[in-house]
């Protein structure tokens, strides 16, 4: 069927072409979904000439003994004015952190004369410690021993730039940890926003299937769950390594960890705002034969994510576990952080699910297990008791959400106090973190308003 679909498959490309130059611009894609189309729109440019420092954090800041490792952080001074004092700390998250980017923290520092930090996670990009990622060493790689690490960088700040008032901001798992950082060291940090913060730490987050398929809508829904059956029959049916082929997925990975691939390719294209990009990419695919359908997919997933993104080291339990050259910068941190302590696995919903019914429980288990240790389970119920998961009680952070955006499902989902504002921003695209990126004209009005409504309450806290 490959000669009849040569035409279908060229309308891919120009139909990607045009939704994405319409797009909005994304923040922070996984590392590992940067080779493409996608990362080529980002629009996140970085402030050059900010230097690279490191500070000396503790292996276990429970236990000093154990010694220490360098932390990476960049500080910019250019806006700051010492008599008001206003600093701002960006949390690091779930991959290298590379410098200070021209967003919405950048524009609001220039407005409130604030200094900026922004520092890596520990164990992500180089701050890294004596032993590498070791399951020695990972013990040592939670969300609390990051927010100790980030007191720590504050307190070391504060001898020379003296600052009055700390606001923590974050997206994403790190819009999480500025809702915590407030939380836990309450004078330390005096307030945060806290951009699609994941602070519920679901374990069987089936929910996350269903926003996908709701923002998508049911048409485009129908033909992903098209494409899911054809791939699911090949490996079924011993085609495997066929589909394998198409995404140069080497035939030994296994099933479940192809079947991943395949849910996050078309779910994160809803996530950052290209939902539309998706939909019309497979628009036809239910008249097409088997291996048309396939190959159709793969097409898009590496123009869109690049060619890397399907083979990487995420989505390949062994290389997760065996191959410490290609465990940098995120795979084998981010799955231990999911497998340990946070969990939001992407399971396979009981009806409706847009991916293969591979992803359950069992197998997030087992792959957990078989990556790090026997027994292995997260500690998602400590986790939500320790922060309080979808209720916390605190003051001086606003949450918001973005309607498309799957990820809102472990979010806080409503306004808790006035002390707590919540902002679900809804329109049609709005995806993952839309309000860092740089406030731009083409903005949705909903976006607009709620970055507007954020920079009320931050004049507020800051007097």
């Amino acid at each position: 069927g490959w000669h009849v679909t040569g035409r279908f498959i060229m309308r891919v490309f120009v139909l990607l072409a045009i939704a994405v130059a319409a797009s909005h611009a994304l923040v922070d894609l996984p590392s590992w979904a940067q080779g493409g189309q996608a990362h080529r729109l980002r629009g996140m440019t970085q402030v050059t000439g900010v230097e690279e420092n490191h500070f000396d954090a503790f292996l276990d800041n429970n236990d000093f003994s154990k010694g220490m490792f360098p932390v990476k952080y960049y500080q910019l001074g250019d806006f700051y004015d010492q008599a008001s004092a206003v600093c701002f700390f960006n949390m690091g998250g779930e991959g290298p952190t590379s410098g200070i980017g021209k967003g919405f923290m950048y524009e609001l520092a220039q407005t409130h004369k604030a200094l900026i930090v922004a520092t890596e996670h520990r164990f992500y990009g180089s701050s890294l410690p004596e032993g590498g990622l070791s399951v020695d060493n990972l013990k040592y790689l939670t969300s609390r021993q990051a927010l100790a690490d980030a007191a720590r960088l504050i307190s070391l700040v504060n001898e020379t730039a003296k600052c009055r008032k700390w606001i923590a901001f974050g997206g994403s798992y790190s819009g999480a940890l500025s809702a915590w950082f407030r939380l836990k060291y309450p004078n330390t940090i005096d307030a945060a926003l806290s951009s699609s913060g994941v602070v519920n730490a679901i374990l069987d987050f089936v929910e996350f299937d269903e926003q996908v398929a709701s923002a998508i809508g049911k048409d485009c829904a129908d033909d992903l769950r098209h494409i899911t059956s054809v791939f699911g029959k090949a490996l079924s049916s011993g085609q495997g390594d066929q589909a394998k082929t198409y995404f140069n997925v080497r035939t030994a990975v296994n099933d479940g960890d192809f079947a991943y691939m395949l849910a996050d390719s078309a779910a994160m294209a809803d996530q950052y705002n290209q939902k539309a990009a998706l939909c019309s990419a497979i628009k036809g695919v239910t008249s097409l034969p088997d291996d048309a359908t396939m190959q159709t997919f793969a097409n898009f997933t590496i123009t869109f994510w690049g060619k890397d993104f399907a083979p990487g080291c995420f989505y390949d339990r062994d290389c997760v576990k065996n191959e410490p050259s290609r465990w940098q910068p995120t795979s084998r941190s981010w799955w231990w952080q999911k497998c340990f302590e946070l969990a939001y696995w992407q399971n396979s919903p009981k009806t409706g699910s847009l991916r293969l019914d591979l992803l359950s429980m069992q197998y997030h288990t087992e792959r957990c297990e078989y990556m790090f240790y026997p027994t292995m389970f997260p500690m998602t119920n400590e986790t939500n008791n320790y922060y309080g998961g979808a209720a916390p009680r605190g003051s001086n952070i606003y949450f918001s959400d973005f309607s498309d955006d799957p990820w809102q499902q472990a979010s806080v989902r409503q306004e808790l106090s006035s002390d707590l504002p919540y902002q679900l921003v809804e329109c049609d695209g709005c995806g993952h973190c839309d309000d860092l990126h740089a406030p731009s004209t083409n903005d949705p009005p909903a976006l607009t308003a709620s970055r507007k409504r954020f920079e009320d309450y931050l004049t507020q806290w800051l007097n």
